[in-house]
């Protein structure tokens, strides 16, 4: 769960990978992702009616914000947003994004991800592409998660000096 000024996302990762039967489109190879996919429908729904309900484990959660879904997988499912997809029907509207999505949205400048979250779940057509059509043409700064990792490594402080010195 991440909390923003603007909006509550619930997020359920899952490792679900679009399998070359997948991305052929096969019924068996389908229906396994489609549930495990589906099972994030499910519990993103049920954690959101837990804090409409105001349950005491979750009072933290700021009270009438709006709850936005996103079920991330490693890889990126292409058409997993389109509303023809059968997932489970849920109150909550859930977006399927990839881990470079997550990224995107994390380091996109000139509007919060929350903001841009919410403009995207209100529009009815946009709400049914991949959530990477909503950082085209968006400025994104470096990450400084992976900053500080790439910086950890003993050949960083090399590769530094080489960049300065060309």
């Amino acid at each position: 769960m991440v909390i923003l000024p603007e909006v509550v996302l619930l997020v359920e990762v899952k490792s679900a990978i679009p399998t070359e039967p997948v991305r052929l489109g096969t019924p068996e190879a389908a229906g396994a992702v489609l549930a495990k996919l589906g099972k994030a429908f499910k519990q993103i729904d049920v954690t959101a009616q837990l804090i409409a309900d105001r349950e005491a484990v979750l009072a933290a959660v700021p009270a009438g914000r709006p709850i936005l879904g996103l079920a991330v997988t490693l890889e990126p499912f292409h058409i997993a947003n389109a509303g023809f997809d059968p997932f489970p029907v849920t109150r909550t509207p859930v977006t399927v994004a990839d881990a470079s999505e997550i990224e995107n949205l994390a380091t996109t400048t000139g509007i919060s991800p929350g903001r841009l979250l919410l403009n995207r779940a209100a529009d009815d057509v946009r709400s049914t592409w991949s959530l990477h059509t909503a950082f085209e043409g968006r400025a994104r700064d470096r990450n400084p998660v992976l900053d500080e990792a790439w910086d950890s490594y003993p050949w960083a402080s090399a590769a530094r000096a080489y960049r300065k010195s060309s």
